[in-house]
């Protein structure tokens, strides 16, 4: 994970590495890692695991009224 990007503006970027030293911004790479642990998937993550949850349910499903209308 990169650093995030520090602003162009010369005030925006004064207040930043004022936050910086006072700590209340992470300074290094190890401190945005420790900040930004991996949360729970959400949205598309989470959607698409119900989905191949449904798909396999469905495909079960399928198969099982394809073996009847064959065997009839």
């Amino acid at each position: 994970m990169a650093l995030p990007r520090r602003p162009r503006a010369p005030i925006a970027r004064a207040k930043v590495m004022m936050d910086m030293l006072v700590g209340e911004t992470p300074n290094d790479k190890e401190q945005v890692l420790a900040a930004h642990h991996e949360p729970e998937p959400t949205g598309r993550a989470k959607g698409a695991k119900a989905r191949s949850v449904n798909q396999t349910r469905r495909s079960g499903i399928a198969r099982k009224a394809a073996a009847a209308r064959w065997e009839a």
